[in-house]
């Protein structure tokens, strides 16, 4: 699927530069989105089926940090190179990632859902190096067994809902897709040089702004890399989830103060910019990379092709929904209504990964899928376990 839908962003690129009408740039950015809604949900899937349990996390939270750099490098050079030079060298990406990704093997799982094991064992052989042929094939045959539980259903929509590990891995991944959107992240960078007080940038203008924002964005997602699979996905989470909700909460607050009222706030212009940077920061350890990655995680074999489709709409929509009322919030409300509903988001992100989102750290996709199967013992339950390990004690 990556390689074969690598045309629409190369697509784009090629509308981009030689669009002769707004049209052309629309369709150029319709192509976009589509091809930012498929990575962002295929690549953590891919990631998820490849990679060791021990450096999942970190693997998963790569597409991010790829993404992050990839925006950090169009914000150095785009003001120092005409508009087409910027097609064109962007538009290379995609050509080498076509000319380099085709020789990548698919999926052990994939190959196993499609009952080729052999295939299977070579694309495992592959992924792990030279680990011993003995652990291999006790992996490979793990992995046949799971991926034959999973696919006992054939993968029909109505399978999403017929389970509760995938019920809840359904509602898990759809709510972390629209948590990040709502989060602000997009529309904050979009409109940024439009947001930020004027007199705030000072020796600092709207470009160097956004390319600080994107080098916090790189330098914090790599420390992430190195906390998800030690401190586990939760801790991350709700940290980066609480930490948002913080910085929103104060650059609505500013905003409120110096559009709402008549409270002088010239001399604290920097706290909007400041806001912005903190959020970067929380937002790289956690929210961005392990809200995106966790779907890879999360789903049964046999629901990740229909999850992924709905997923990518869900996301293309949120984004669609916050571009178009943020500015009209802004002009009918007053801007800091978007970062207060941007902060009640976060709020409501923290308390959703604390009491339903699973940890994942460490453990395999079947553990994972048992986990989300699991039903949460009954008061009663707690009890007599409580009970039964005291008389065990004594």
């Amino acid at each position: 699927s990556l390689v074969l839908l690598s045309v629409l962003p190369i697509s784009s690129w090629v509308l981009i530069l030689l669009a002769r009408s707004a049209v052309h740039l629309y369709a150029a950015r319709l192509l976009a989105g589509f091809w930012i809604g498929i990575i962002t949900t295929v690549s953590p899937i891919y990631i998820g089926e490849i990679a060791e349990p021990r450096i999942r996390g970190a693997l998963g939270n790569f597409v991010s940090l790829m993404t992050y750099s990839g925006d950090l490098f169009v914000y150095i050079i785009g003001p120092y190179v005409s508009y087409h030079s910027l097609a064109i060298i962007a538009g290379f990406v995609p050509v080498l990632f076509l000319l380099t990704f085709s020789f990548m093997p698919e999926s052990p799982y994939y190959y196993l859902m499609h009952k080729e094991k052999s295939k299977a064992r070579d694309s495992l052989s592959w992924f792990r190096g030279d680990k011993d042929k003995e652990e291999l094939e006790a992996e490979i045959n793990k992995m046949e067994e799971n991926v034959m539980r999973q696919m006992q259903n054939k993968g029909r929509v109505l399978d999403i809902f017929t389970s509760r590990a995938n019920r809840k891995a359904f509602v898990i991944v759809q709510m972390m897709a629209v948590f990040v959107k709502f989060s602000g992240t997009g529309v904050m960078m979009a409109f940024a040089s439009t947001t930020l007080p004027k007199d705030a940038f000072k020796s600092l203008g709207p470009s160097e702004c956004v390319i600080i924002l994107g080098m916090t964005w790189v330098v914090f997602a790599m420390v992430s890399m190195l906390l998800v699979d030690r401190l586990g996905r939760k801790i991350l989470l709700s940290f980066s989830s609480f930490g948002c909700g913080i910085a929103m909460l104060l650059a609505g607050s500013w905003f409120y103060l110096d559009s709402a009222t008549s409270v002088d706030v010239h001399s604290t212009n920097w706290i909007p910019f400041t806001s912005f940077v903190f959020h970067g920061i929380v937002y790289s350890l956690g929210l961005g990379p392990i809200g995106m990655a966790i779907k890879g995680e999360m789903l049964a074999a046999n629901i990740k092709a229909n999850v992924s489709a709905i997923t990518s709409i869900v996301l293309a929509l949120s984004s669609l929904f916050l571009n178009r009322i943020y500015l009209l919030i802004a002009d009918s409300l007053g801007m800091y209504v978007n970062y207060w509903m941007f902060a009640s988001s976060c709020f409501l992100a923290t308390v959703f990964t604390a009491t339903v989102v699973v940890e994942t750290k460490g453990k395999t996709l079947q553990e994972i899928q048992d986990e989300l199967a699991r039903a949460k013992p009954s008061r009663d339950q707690q009890q007599d376990s409580g009970g039964l390990a005291l008389s065990n004690k004594s």
